[in-house]
Protein backbone atom coordinates (compact mmCIF):
# COMPACT_ATOMS: atom_id res chain seq x y z
CA UNK A 1 0.00 0.00 0.00
CA UNK A 2 2.93 2.30 0.75
CA UNK A 3 4.14 1.55 -2.43
CA UNK A 4 1.39 2.29 -4.67
CA UNK A 5 1.31 6.06 -2.70
CA UNK A 6 4.39 6.79 -2.98
CA UNK A 7 3.69 5.93 -6.92
CA UNK A 8 0.11 7.97 -6.84
CA UNK A 9 2.33 10.70 -5.11
CA UNK A 10 5.30 11.12 -7.65
CA UNK A 11 2.22 11.20 -10.27
CA UNK A 12 0.54 14.08 -9.39
CA UNK A 13 4.23 16.09 -9.03
CA UNK A 14 5.04 14.82 -12.04
CA UNK A 15 1.29 16.22 -13.57
CA UNK A 16 1.07 19.23 -11.33
CA UNK A 17 4.74 20.55 -12.00
CA UNK A 18 4.25 19.92 -15.62
CA UNK A 19 1.87 22.74 -15.65
CA UNK A 20 3.95 25.27 -13.74
CA UNK A 21 7.54 25.36 -15.03
CA UNK A 22 9.26 28.68 -14.70
CA UNK A 23 11.18 30.85 -17.17
CA UNK A 24 13.53 33.12 -16.09
CA UNK A 25 13.82 34.03 -19.33
CA UNK A 26 16.62 32.68 -20.70
CA UNK A 27 17.69 33.42 -24.71
CA UNK A 28 17.64 35.49 -27.39
CA UNK A 29 16.05 38.64 -26.36
CA UNK A 30 13.63 40.64 -28.21
CA UNK A 31 14.52 44.07 -29.43
CA UNK A 32 13.75 46.04 -26.03
CA UNK A 33 12.86 49.88 -25.73
CA UNK A 34 13.50 49.53 -21.89
CA UNK A 35 9.52 50.20 -21.09
CA UNK A 36 7.50 47.13 -19.95
CA UNK A 37 4.98 45.68 -22.38
CA UNK A 38 1.55 46.55 -20.70
CA UNK A 39 -1.75 43.69 -22.09
CA UNK A 40 -5.33 44.28 -20.69
CA UNK A 41 -6.67 41.25 -20.06
CA UNK A 42 -10.02 40.56 -19.40
CA UNK A 43 -11.20 38.09 -17.13
CA UNK A 44 -14.29 35.43 -16.16
CA UNK A 45 -13.80 33.63 -12.85
CA UNK A 46 -15.88 31.13 -10.65
CA UNK A 47 -12.95 31.74 -7.76
CA UNK A 48 -13.63 33.04 -4.51
CA UNK A 49 -12.12 36.23 -3.02
CA UNK A 50 -9.57 35.92 -0.63
CA UNK A 51 -6.94 38.18 1.34
CA UNK A 52 -4.74 37.89 -1.67
CA UNK A 53 -7.21 38.17 -4.53
CA UNK A 54 -8.85 35.07 -6.26
CA UNK A 55 -7.85 31.96 -4.53
CA UNK A 56 -9.30 28.14 -5.14
CA UNK A 57 -12.56 28.15 -3.53
CA UNK A 58 -15.55 27.97 -5.69
CA UNK A 59 -17.81 31.17 -6.48
CA UNK A 60 -20.37 32.59 -8.58
CA UNK A 61 -19.67 33.80 -11.82
CA UNK A 62 -17.49 37.41 -11.47
CA UNK A 63 -15.64 39.58 -14.14
CA UNK A 64 -12.86 42.31 -14.70
CA UNK A 65 -9.68 43.27 -16.25
CA UNK A 66 -5.92 42.77 -15.50
CA UNK A 67 -3.08 45.06 -16.05
CA UNK A 68 -0.43 42.60 -17.13
CA UNK A 69 2.86 44.13 -17.77
CA UNK A 70 5.15 42.12 -19.77
CA UNK A 71 9.24 42.66 -19.35
CA UNK A 72 11.16 45.15 -21.38
CA UNK A 73 12.81 42.48 -23.59
CA UNK A 74 10.39 40.03 -23.77
CA UNK A 75 11.18 36.68 -25.51
CA UNK A 76 8.64 35.33 -27.72
CA UNK A 77 7.97 32.15 -26.60
CA UNK A 78 9.22 32.91 -22.57
CA UNK A 79 6.40 32.91 -19.65
CA UNK A 80 9.20 35.27 -17.61
CA UNK A 81 9.34 34.53 -13.87
CA UNK A 82 11.02 33.73 -10.79
CA UNK A 83 12.38 30.44 -10.82
CA UNK A 84 10.42 30.24 -7.74
CA UNK A 85 7.75 31.78 -8.31
CA UNK A 86 5.82 28.55 -7.22
CA UNK A 87 7.10 29.84 -3.48
CA UNK A 88 5.80 32.96 -3.64
CA UNK A 89 8.80 34.51 -4.74
CA UNK A 90 8.27 38.00 -5.72
CA UNK A 91 8.78 39.29 -9.60
CA UNK A 92 11.48 41.80 -10.50
CA UNK A 93 9.79 43.88 -13.47
CA UNK A 94 12.66 44.30 -15.35
CA UNK A 95 12.75 40.54 -16.05
CA UNK A 96 9.57 38.99 -15.34
CA UNK A 97 6.10 39.06 -16.19
CA UNK A 98 3.90 40.15 -13.75
CA UNK A 99 0.15 41.42 -12.52
CA UNK A 100 0.07 45.15 -11.78
CA UNK A 101 -3.76 45.09 -10.66
CA UNK A 102 -6.76 43.34 -11.04
CA UNK A 103 -10.03 45.43 -11.60
CA UNK A 104 -13.46 43.68 -10.71
CA UNK A 105 -16.05 44.58 -12.66
CA UNK A 106 -20.47 43.81 -12.57
CA UNK A 107 -21.36 41.65 -15.42
CA UNK A 108 -23.52 44.92 -17.14
CA UNK A 109 -20.06 47.14 -16.90
CA UNK A 110 -17.91 44.24 -18.08
CA UNK A 111 -20.26 43.77 -20.99
CA UNK A 112 -19.81 47.58 -21.62
CA UNK A 113 -16.22 48.11 -21.43
CA UNK A 114 -15.70 45.04 -23.40
CA UNK A 115 -17.85 46.21 -26.03
CA UNK A 116 -16.26 49.67 -26.52
CA UNK A 117 -12.47 47.85 -26.22
CA UNK A 118 -13.92 45.65 -29.08
CA UNK A 119 -14.59 48.65 -31.25
CA UNK A 120 -11.32 50.29 -30.83
CA UNK A 121 -9.27 46.83 -31.38
CA UNK A 122 -7.97 45.80 -34.46
CA UNK A 123 -10.13 42.80 -35.58
CA UNK A 124 -12.89 43.19 -32.90
CA UNK A 125 -12.74 39.56 -32.00
CA UNK A 126 -12.08 38.05 -28.54
CA UNK A 127 -9.30 35.31 -27.95
CA UNK A 128 -10.31 33.58 -24.80
CA UNK A 129 -7.54 31.08 -22.76
CA UNK A 130 -8.79 28.33 -20.61
CA UNK A 131 -6.03 27.39 -18.27
CA UNK A 132 -4.84 23.84 -17.21
CA UNK A 133 -4.54 22.43 -13.97
CA UNK A 134 -2.57 23.54 -11.13
CA UNK A 135 -2.69 27.26 -12.00
CA UNK A 136 -3.15 29.88 -9.82
CA UNK A 137 -5.36 32.89 -10.36
CA UNK A 138 -2.51 35.38 -11.50
CA UNK A 139 -0.89 32.96 -13.57
CA UNK A 140 -3.39 31.79 -16.14
CA UNK A 141 -3.20 36.17 -16.41
CA UNK A 142 0.40 36.01 -17.09
CA UNK A 143 -0.30 33.02 -19.44
CA UNK A 144 -2.94 35.26 -21.38
CA UNK A 145 -1.32 37.86 -21.69
CA UNK A 146 1.86 36.29 -23.16
CA UNK A 147 -0.32 34.45 -25.19
CA UNK A 148 -2.10 37.62 -26.43
CA UNK A 149 1.23 39.16 -27.84
CA UNK A 150 3.15 36.58 -28.96
CA UNK A 151 0.54 35.40 -31.09
CA UNK A 152 -0.35 39.13 -32.17
CA UNK A 153 -4.16 38.30 -31.89
CA UNK A 154 -5.04 41.36 -33.22
CA UNK A 155 -8.35 41.47 -30.86
CA UNK A 156 -9.14 41.62 -26.57
CA UNK A 157 -7.55 38.77 -25.05
CA UNK A 158 -9.37 37.22 -22.08
CA UNK A 159 -9.40 34.40 -19.80
CA UNK A 160 -11.89 31.71 -18.26
CA UNK A 161 -10.32 31.53 -14.62
CA UNK A 162 -11.89 28.47 -12.95
CA UNK A 163 -10.84 26.90 -9.55
CA UNK A 164 -7.71 24.85 -9.76
CA UNK A 165 -6.26 24.09 -6.56
CA UNK A 166 -2.38 25.09 -7.78
CA UNK A 167 -0.18 22.79 -5.46
CA UNK A 168 0.74 19.85 -5.52
CA UNK A 169 -1.65 16.26 -4.94
CA UNK A 170 -4.33 18.87 -6.17
CA UNK A 171 -5.00 16.69 -9.54
CA UNK A 172 -8.18 14.96 -8.18
CA UNK A 173 -9.68 18.14 -6.66
CA UNK A 174 -8.58 20.05 -9.86
CA UNK A 175 -10.83 17.39 -11.94
CA UNK A 176 -13.86 17.91 -9.64
CA UNK A 177 -13.52 21.88 -9.72
CA UNK A 178 -13.00 21.50 -13.55
CA UNK A 179 -16.54 19.71 -14.25
CA UNK A 180 -17.88 21.54 -12.03
CA UNK A 181 -17.03 25.22 -13.64
CA UNK A 182 -18.04 23.74 -17.09
CA UNK A 183 -21.81 25.60 -16.28
CA UNK A 184 -19.95 28.52 -15.69
CA UNK A 185 -18.01 28.72 -18.92
CA UNK A 186 -20.67 27.70 -20.82
CA UNK A 187 -22.59 31.01 -19.35
CA UNK A 188 -19.69 33.29 -20.48
CA UNK A 189 -19.18 31.62 -23.77
CA UNK A 190 -23.01 32.85 -24.50
CA UNK A 191 -22.40 36.41 -22.79
CA UNK A 192 -19.74 36.83 -25.28
CA UNK A 193 -21.52 35.17 -28.50
CA UNK A 194 -24.45 37.43 -27.78
CA UNK A 195 -23.84 40.49 -26.19
CA UNK A 196 -20.37 41.71 -27.03
CA UNK A 197 -20.74 42.85 -30.56
CA UNK A 198 -17.38 40.54 -31.07
CA UNK A 199 -17.47 39.91 -35.23
CA UNK A 200 -15.41 36.42 -33.90
CA UNK A 201 -14.39 34.48 -30.88
CA UNK A 202 -11.31 32.41 -30.87
CA UNK A 203 -10.68 29.46 -28.17
CA UNK A 204 -7.62 27.76 -26.97
CA UNK A 205 -7.98 25.56 -24.11
CA UNK A 206 -4.48 23.86 -22.58
CA UNK A 207 -4.75 20.70 -20.42
CA UNK A 208 -7.46 20.18 -18.23
CA UNK A 209 -9.03 23.35 -18.94
CA UNK A 210 -10.38 20.94 -22.66
CA UNK A 211 -12.39 19.35 -20.00
CA UNK A 212 -14.33 22.37 -19.02
CA UNK A 213 -14.49 23.74 -22.66
CA UNK A 214 -16.00 20.52 -24.19
CA UNK A 215 -18.49 20.12 -21.29
CA UNK A 216 -19.59 23.87 -21.65
CA UNK A 217 -19.72 23.41 -24.74
CA UNK A 218 -21.82 20.13 -25.44
CA UNK A 219 -24.29 22.44 -22.87
CA UNK A 220 -24.59 25.12 -25.56
CA UNK A 221 -24.99 22.80 -28.52
CA UNK A 222 -28.32 21.35 -26.81
CA UNK A 223 -30.91 22.83 -29.07
CA UNK A 224 -28.93 24.20 -32.06
CA UNK A 225 -29.50 22.84 -35.97
CA UNK A 226 -27.71 22.44 -38.58
CA UNK A 227 -28.54 25.11 -40.24
CA UNK A 228 -27.58 27.15 -36.99
CA UNK A 229 -24.15 29.52 -38.33
CA UNK A 230 -21.11 28.58 -35.70
CA UNK A 231 -20.94 30.41 -32.85
CA UNK A 232 -17.05 30.49 -32.81
CA UNK A 233 -14.14 30.56 -35.29
CA UNK A 234 -11.05 28.65 -34.27
CA UNK A 235 -11.39 26.27 -31.26
CA UNK A 236 -7.42 24.33 -30.68
CA UNK A 237 -7.60 21.77 -27.52
CA UNK A 238 -3.58 21.96 -26.71
CA UNK A 239 -2.31 19.14 -25.13
CA UNK A 240 -5.93 18.33 -23.69
CA UNK A 241 -5.84 16.36 -20.86
CA UNK A 242 -9.23 14.43 -21.76
CA UNK A 243 -9.73 10.54 -22.55
CA UNK A 244 -9.36 9.87 -25.99
CA UNK A 245 -12.43 8.07 -26.37
CA UNK A 246 -14.59 10.77 -24.86
CA UNK A 247 -13.07 13.41 -26.74
CA UNK A 248 -13.24 11.74 -30.45
CA UNK A 249 -17.11 11.12 -29.73
CA UNK A 250 -17.48 14.85 -28.38
CA UNK A 251 -16.10 16.22 -32.03
CA UNK A 252 -19.11 14.57 -33.87
CA UNK A 253 -21.73 16.61 -31.38
CA UNK A 254 -19.48 19.79 -30.77
CA UNK A 255 -18.35 20.25 -34.68
CA UNK A 256 -21.03 22.19 -36.26
CA UNK A 257 -20.11 25.26 -32.63
CA UNK A 258 -16.83 26.19 -34.66
CA UNK A 259 -15.74 27.17 -38.36
CA UNK A 260 -12.65 24.71 -37.64
CA UNK A 261 -11.43 22.61 -34.46
CA UNK A 262 -7.43 22.21 -33.97
CA UNK A 263 -5.71 19.88 -31.87
CA UNK A 264 -1.80 19.97 -30.83
CA UNK A 265 -0.58 16.36 -29.09
CA UNK A 266 2.96 15.08 -28.14
CA UNK A 267 4.46 11.77 -27.97
CA UNK A 268 7.36 13.59 -25.10
CA UNK A 269 4.33 15.00 -22.86
CA UNK A 270 5.68 13.70 -19.34
CA UNK A 271 2.23 15.28 -17.93
CA UNK A 272 -0.14 13.42 -20.11
CA UNK A 273 1.92 10.03 -19.87
CA UNK A 274 1.39 10.53 -15.77
CA UNK A 275 -2.17 11.56 -16.20
CA UNK A 276 -2.69 8.15 -18.44
CA UNK A 277 -1.18 5.79 -15.74
CA UNK A 278 -3.43 7.71 -12.96
CA UNK A 279 -6.21 6.59 -15.72
CA UNK A 280 -5.82 3.24 -16.00
CA UNK A 281 -3.74 3.49 -18.71
CA UNK A 282 -6.14 4.99 -21.10
CA UNK A 283 -4.97 7.31 -23.59
CA UNK A 284 -5.26 11.28 -23.38
CA UNK A 285 -6.18 13.11 -26.36
CA UNK A 286 -3.29 15.01 -26.22
CA UNK A 287 -0.83 11.95 -26.37
CA UNK A 288 0.65 11.04 -30.22
CA UNK A 289 1.40 7.89 -31.12
CA UNK A 290 -0.73 5.04 -30.94
CA UNK A 291 -3.81 6.25 -29.62
CA UNK A 292 -3.75 9.44 -31.18
CA UNK A 293 -6.80 11.25 -32.56
CA UNK A 294 -7.48 11.71 -36.05
CA UNK A 295 -11.01 12.42 -37.44
CA UNK A 296 -12.21 14.20 -40.32
CA UNK A 297 -13.67 16.60 -37.99
CA UNK A 298 -10.92 18.30 -36.62
CA UNK A 299 -6.92 19.20 -38.12
CA UNK A 300 -4.27 16.84 -35.92
CA UNK A 301 -0.99 18.53 -35.59
CA UNK A 302 1.96 16.34 -33.63
CA UNK A 303 4.13 18.73 -31.64
CA UNK A 304 6.36 16.57 -30.68
CA UNK A 305 9.27 17.62 -32.44
CA UNK A 306 8.93 21.02 -31.49
CA UNK A 307 10.21 21.52 -28.46
CA UNK A 308 8.86 23.35 -25.61
CA UNK A 309 9.44 23.23 -21.67
CA UNK A 310 10.92 20.79 -19.89
CA UNK A 311 8.14 18.43 -19.55
CA UNK A 312 6.34 18.40 -22.67
CA UNK A 313 3.51 19.82 -21.44
CA UNK A 314 3.25 24.15 -22.08
CA UNK A 315 4.81 23.99 -25.52
CA UNK A 316 1.67 25.66 -26.92
CA UNK A 317 2.98 28.96 -25.00
CA UNK A 318 6.94 27.75 -25.03
CA UNK A 319 7.67 26.22 -28.68
CA UNK A 320 8.84 29.05 -31.52
CA UNK A 321 7.28 26.44 -33.90
CA UNK A 322 3.94 25.62 -32.29
CA UNK A 323 3.42 29.40 -31.59
CA UNK A 324 3.96 30.65 -35.09
CA UNK A 325 1.43 27.64 -35.86
CA UNK A 326 -0.98 29.07 -34.05
CA UNK A 327 -0.36 32.67 -35.27
CA UNK A 328 -1.42 31.58 -38.79
CA UNK A 329 -4.11 29.69 -37.81
CA UNK A 330 -4.99 32.69 -36.11
CA UNK A 331 -4.37 35.80 -37.97
CA UNK A 332 -4.55 33.86 -41.65
CA UNK A 333 -7.19 31.78 -40.81
CA UNK A 334 -5.19 28.98 -42.64
CA UNK A 335 -6.15 24.97 -42.76
CA UNK A 336 -3.45 22.92 -41.69
CA UNK A 337 -2.66 22.08 -45.77
CA UNK A 338 -2.13 25.60 -46.28
CA UNK A 339 -0.03 26.38 -43.27
CA UNK A 340 3.69 26.62 -44.23
CA UNK A 341 6.33 24.07 -42.53
CA UNK A 342 3.63 21.29 -41.82
CA UNK A 343 4.55 18.06 -42.69
CA UNK A 344 1.35 15.62 -43.94
CA UNK A 345 1.34 11.90 -42.46
CA UNK A 346 -1.58 9.34 -42.10
CA UNK A 347 -2.37 7.74 -38.96
CA UNK A 348 -5.14 4.91 -39.62
CA UNK A 349 -5.48 5.62 -43.02
CA UNK A 350 -6.23 9.29 -42.47
CA UNK A 351 -4.14 12.26 -42.50
CA UNK A 352 -2.77 14.58 -39.92
CA UNK A 353 0.13 17.26 -40.19
CA UNK A 354 3.59 16.73 -37.80
CA UNK A 355 5.34 20.30 -36.79
CA UNK A 356 9.10 19.82 -37.84
CA UNK A 357 12.20 21.00 -35.10
CA UNK A 358 12.73 23.49 -34.90
CA UNK A 359 15.77 25.13 -36.79
CA UNK A 360 19.23 25.15 -35.68
CA UNK A 361 20.77 28.91 -34.53
CA UNK A 362 22.51 30.75 -36.57
CA UNK A 363 26.47 30.01 -35.82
Amino acid sequence: MKHRWTLFSGLIFIILTGCATNHEGRGPEAAGTGVEIPVTVWYATDRARDDAGYGGGRADISFGIADVRLPPAHVVGRLEEPALASSGMVADPRRHVYVNSVRPLSRADFTGELRAALDKSERQGILLYIHGFNTDFERSMRRGAQLAHDLDHGGVPMVFAWPSAAKVAGYIADLNNADWAAAHLADTLTLLAGDTGATRIDLIAHSMGSRVLIQALDKLSRGRVATDPPLFGEIIFAAPDVDSDIFAAALTRLRPLARRFTLYVSSNDVALSASRRLAGDHPRAGESGVGMVVTADMDTVDASAAGGDLLGHEYFGESGPVLNDIRLLLRDGAGAAERPGLERDFHLGRSYWRLPPPAAPAS
